[in-house]
């Protein structure tokens, strides 16, 4: 019989070997998991047969929509629906708690998947790895953050939500790694979190501003070859990519299953993981 029930921070270890065995991975899911959940308490689920944890999915609110992200079923165990009960599971509580804004993104494998329960293709999203840094002139001022207020109120109308909380947890999670470009009147025009392997959140007011952000992150030392992972088919970030030294890796699909977050997408050149938005 299933159960499905809270995830807690004792069953990180458990939600961590399925995501790694259905995503045949070798790193650790367990830092992004504890993050995620300390972001949206009570919003990461598991299933259970028969005593043993099979699957995990969970979500991330950014106050005006939220964010389903993380989600794997152990392999072995992906058939008989168990992927459709935890997801529905998950948007019946999500829509209790008033959400009527919700998006993913998935693999192809997500194609036929996520339609049947209401998400439908908005774009598809590319991740560039860097090959081999590309200097670049950077005219614009860049300086490393200290608080989140003035990014968070720069980001708010870009994103559409609220991503303090998030902002709050990178900066402490990776000091002085936060960079923002600043114009000639002190106002921000666009920042970037450079993680241990991924340069985002990214947002800026031009091309110019997030190569310059992105030129400047590539000044610190990073655990393996920094990825970007650009939101939908963004053009201009692609070729500021490319100028920079970045090549594709691979792609995946953005869902949407209700009305669109009003985002402004062309502003956001990079996001903070795949289970985050």
């Amino acid at each position: 019989m299933d159960l499905i029930r809270p995830l807690q921070a004792a069953d990180i270890a458990s939600a961590d070997a399925i995501l790694r065995a259905a995503h045949k991975v070798d790193f650790s899911f367990a830092p992004l998991l504890a993050r995620n959940l300390c972001l949206t308490p009570e919003s990461y689920w598991l299933l259970e047969t028969a005593d043993q944890p099979v699957g995990v999915v969970g979500y991330t609110s950014f106050g005006a929509f939220a964010h389903v992200g993380l989600m794997a079923i152990r392999p072995g165990c992906q058939v008989g629906g168990a992927g459709s009960r935890l997801l529905s599971h998950l948007l019946d509580l999500m829509e209790g708690r008033g959400f009527s804004s919700i998006t993913l993104y998935s693999t192809d494998a997500g194609l036929a998947f996520y339609p049947k329960h209401g998400f439908r293709w908005s774009g598809l999203s590319t991740e560039w790895q860097l090959r081999k840094r590309k200097p670049i002139a950077r005219d614009i001022p860049i300086e490393t953050i200290v608080h989140t207020a003035a990014i968070a109120a720069f980001d708010g109308p870009i994103f559409g939500g609220d991503r303090t909380r998030l902002f709050e947890a990178l900066l402490a999670q990776f000091p002085g790694r936060a960079l923002m470009a600043v114009g000639r009147d002190g106002a921000c025009l666009g920042f970037a979190f450079a993680q241990s392997s991924v340069i985002g959140p990214i947002a800026a007011t031009s091309t110019e501003v997030a190569s310059a952000l992105i030129s400047a992150a590539l000044d610190l030392d990073f655990d393996s070859m920094p990825r970007v992972i650009l939101p939908d088919a963004h053009a201009l970030g692609e070729c500021a990519l490319i100028e920079l030294g970045f090549a594709p890796v691979r792609t995946s699909r953005y869902f949407i299953r209700g009305q669109a977050p009003a985002q402004r997408r062309e502003n956001m050149y990079g996001i903070a993981a795949y289970s985050l938005g």
